[in-house]
């Protein structure tokens, strides 16, 4: 009987401390003075917007006048107060409201930022399908005008060509009509020699002597006019085709793509930061990066082999870091480092700071680079495979190995048009019995060897890169770095008395030029295309493989124990 009584005494507290309005507890109960019920502050105050100088109780409709202070003026009900601090469960219902009301803003600001992910998706997806257009209409622009100019010489040759074929049936005809009225001239003629009478022979003679005279005649002047025909040989050539040549030879390039690349950091693990984190990566600055400086409001570029940076264990935060092999993608901009003895790939922006690394479990690894795709490729040596990773180290298993007998794959390269380069050298191991052949393997991006070089020619190939309609590969035994054309014949060499042990190549593509690093004199050289030595940067340290970064232009240099980055080239 006492429970049922303390309940229904709990009950009318509970319906006298709540609003008649917005049935919320009171937090600023007002005291009508007409009729004696609470209402709470703010609810009043949403009713004197509607009214001028008088209120409606809402729960006995008897009006009252506001004061002059407005609805604050009211008298405040200290009994209602007293008893909200007072009542059983207050505490607990404030904690649960304020812990609904954080739940809702971050509620709304999850819709909201899913909304402002949806438009960014929308406008993002709406340049991807403008810039197809573009390049696809930039396609079509250059087949429609190859084949106008196509048809336009076509044309020209064929116009001189109808031109001499009308000669040419004009006087075949003509002689063959003058041949055939010869022939049977001379058959009339030798007939009336043979079978005529002498009187026949007498009267015809003159008559018959003019027309084969005339027909002789005829005839000479037609075997002048064949011989005079078409006795120059036909002159023709095509000139000026310098640009359609490069454009064939050099990479089929209609233009340079720049893409941002959306990654999610390893510290993207609150719902906050899963929202925030897909930023591109080339926005990202770090307190690393070098401020150049600036001279009458214009920057002072750093001069070419300048350290701008170096990134080791204690700048990347990766313990017992041993960079043995760097890559940098031509898409994102950014770059890969593979630590070979600790089996990992980590993964950097342009600015030098790291994204993301993952542990590769397979093998003897050897070297990185990055596919066509932007995946990340690393050599197996132990199987001859290449293992293919996305950027959070998924792995995504695509079939390739060796399509020929000993060899053992040791460096690759992408080349602009989606091609594996890999180099296979001399290996010495327990497990492994026999001679491994020196050469250079070229597979297509679906996986098929499309050609074999360089047996007889190479003797320790490190990477080869393609460039130009050339492949270039440096060889450290021999010193030098040998030159093949497409079909994989020795066509030059580079290097001399400047070149000493060349560890790594790659292809600088936008300016056109080769960097070979140099283990013997620690340095970095430069070549053009033709081969002509253009300068050279003191790494202060053996550089094992080289790279150079999309959009810094920055040079890459791996020496084992850090990764450099130089100074290349500088645009403003």
């Amino acid at each position: 009987m006492a429970t049922s009584i303390q309940h229904d005494l709990v009950s009318a507290v509970e319906h006298e401390i709540s609003c008649p309005i917005c049935f919320e507890d009171f937090e600023e109960p007002k005291c009508l003075p007409n009729c004696a019920h609470n209402v709470c502050q703010q609810c009043l105050q949403g009713m004197e917007k509607k009214r001028n100088n008088v209120l409606e109780c809402p729960v006995c409709r008897v009006e009252s006048v506001i004061p002059k202070g407005g609805v604050a003026a009211f008298p405040k009900n200290h009994l209602l107060v007293r008893l909200i601090e007072q009542s059983p469960g207050r505490k607990e219902k404030r904690y649960l409201k304020e812990a609904v009301k954080r739940c809702k803003e971050k509620l709304q600001g999850a819709k909201d930022s899913l909304t402002e992910m949806e438009k960014r998706y929308v406008n993002s997806k709406t340049k991807r399908d403008e810039m197809k257009q573009r390049i696809q209409s930039l396609v079509e622009g250059v087949v429609k005008t190859a084949r106008e100019q196509e048809q336009k010489m076509l044309d020209e040759i064929n116009s001189r060509y109808d031109q001499d074929e009308g000669i040419y049936e004009t006087l075949q005809s003509s002689a063959m009509e003058l041949c055939e009225n010869a022939t049977e001239c001379i058959e009339t003629v030798q007939g009336i020699i043979q079978n005529g009478e002498l009187k026949d022979l007498k009267d015809l003679k003159d008559a018959l002597a003019e027309q084969v005279n005339d027909l002789s005649e005829c005839l000479e002047m037609r075997m002048l006019e064949a011989n005079s025909e078409f006795t120059q040989p036909f002159d023709i050539s095509l000139t000026n085709t310098d640009l359609a040549e490069k454009f064939i030879d050099e990479e089929f390039s209609l233009g340079k793509l720049s893409i941002n690349s959306f990654k999610i950091t390893d510290q993207a693990e609150t719902p906050q930061n899963i929202l925030t984190a897909f930023v591109p990566s080339v926005w990202t600055v770090t307190e690393v990066k070098p401020i150049p400086a600036v001279v009458s409001g214009v920057e002072e570029c750093p001069s070419s082999g300048t350290l701008i940076q170096r990134i080791d264990s204690f700048s990347c935060g990766k313990e017992d870091f041993e960079p043995f092999s760097v890559a940098a993608s031509r898409h994102s901009g950014e770059f890969a480092v593979l630590d070979r003895e600790n089996k990992h790939v980590h993964i950097f922006n342009e600015d030098g700071a790291i994204i993301n690394s993952f542990r590769v479990r397979y093998g003897d690894l050897f070297d990185i680079a990055f596919s066509s795709e932007d995946e990340i490729v690393v050599v197996n040596r132990e199987r001859n495979r290449l293992l293919h990773y996305d950027y959070f180290g998924n792995f995504h298993k695509k079939v390739m190995s060796a399509s020929k007998e000993n060899v053992k794959f040791t460096s690759l390269t992408v080349d602009v048009h989606g091609r594996y380069i890999i180099s296979s050298r001399p290996y010495y191991s327990h497990e492994y019995q026999g001679e491994t052949s020196p050469c250079i393997l070229v597979y297509s991006s679906s996986g098929n060897l499309t050609l074999s070089f360089g047996e007889d020619d190479l003797v320790s190939p490190k990477r080869a890169v393609f460039l130009n309609g050339k492949f270039y590969v440096a060889d450290s035994e021999r010193e030098e770095v040998l030159v093949f054309d497409k079909s994989g014949s020795v066509v030059d060499t580079l290097g001399g008395y400047e070149l000493g042990m060349p560890s790594g190549i790659t292809a600088d593509h936008n300016n056109r030029n080769l960097l070979v690093s140099d283990t013997s004199n620690s340095e970095v050289l430069v070549y053009n295309q033709s081969g002509d030595f253009l300068d050279c940067f003191d790494t202060g340290e053996e550089p094992i493989q080289i790279a150079v970064t999309k959009f810094r232009e920055n040079l890459l240099v791996c020496t084992g124990l850090s990764i450099l980055v130089l100074a290349h080239s500088c645009q403003l």
